[in-house]
């Protein structure tokens, strides 16, 4: 990846030759374009190479479908070209794996949908109740760099379907609750939960983040 200076190639977009143009945040930058391999190629293809394919594979698959959470709980993690979905990319193809067999499956409690340097929430629960789930937590305000007025981001995702519900910007820390609605209470649907908290900046107006925390399949 190279970042593009020279003005006359700002404006570039797409292929030339074996370079790639893209534009990140109204800059230019470029890649190289793989090359095709041969099936004689994929045949020689080692184990850990295959296995570490596998890993790209699923965390793409798994992430792609929530990216829109992922630019609200990785804005912490913007940096020249990199975004907040690579940065989620990265942590979870590292971190969010565990062996089954010779095979590396994704591990959807260690995912995180959130990452950040704010204290995160203390004995998080979440259960249903009618219309939705609630969210308790300990109230933990003034420790660290944590506020009463930090607001909670909750999501659930469906454990069997692609349906989600989720609060960016939710109660106050030092409310210790959170009720979520879902749009189609009477479901027989599992969701997985997920919390966090978010402290804005008064004078930047920016978000900084805790790590979220996983709550179980509910």
């Amino acid at each position: 990846m190279g970042r593009v200076t020279n003005s006359l190639l700002q404006a570039l977009s797409g292929n030339l030759g074996d370079v790639v143009f893209y534009q990140v945040g109204g800059k230019t930058y470029t890649r190289r374009r793989p090359g095709k391999q041969s099936k004689a190629t994929k045949a020689r293809t080692s184990k850990a190479k295959r296995r570490s394919q596998s890993v790209m594979s699923q965390t793409h698959a798994f992430l792609k479908n929530i990216t829109h959470i992922l630019r609200f709980g990785y804005q912490n993690h913007i940096d020249g070209a990199s975004r907040p979905y690579h940065a989620a990319v990265s942590y979870t193809s590292k971190n969010s794996f565990k062996f089954e067999e010779n095979a590396k499956i994704l591990d959807i409690s260690l995912v995180k949908v959130s990452r950040g340097t704010l204290l995160g929430p203390q004995d998080a629960r979440a259960e249903r109740i009618p219309g939705g789930v609630e969210f308790t937590w300990t109230d933990n305000s003034e420790q660290a760099s944590s506020k009463p007025s930090d607001q909670v981001f909750v999501l659930l995702l469906s454990s069997a379907e692609n349906g989600m519900e989720w609060e960016f910007l939710g109660s106050r820390r030092a409310s210790g609750k959170h009720i979520l609605p879902l749009h189609n209470p009477s479901s027989e649907s599992q969701w997985h939960a997920w919390i966090a908290f978010s402290q804005e900046n008064p004078w930047t107006k920016k978000r900084t983040l805790s790590d979220s925390v996983y709550l179980g399949i509910i």
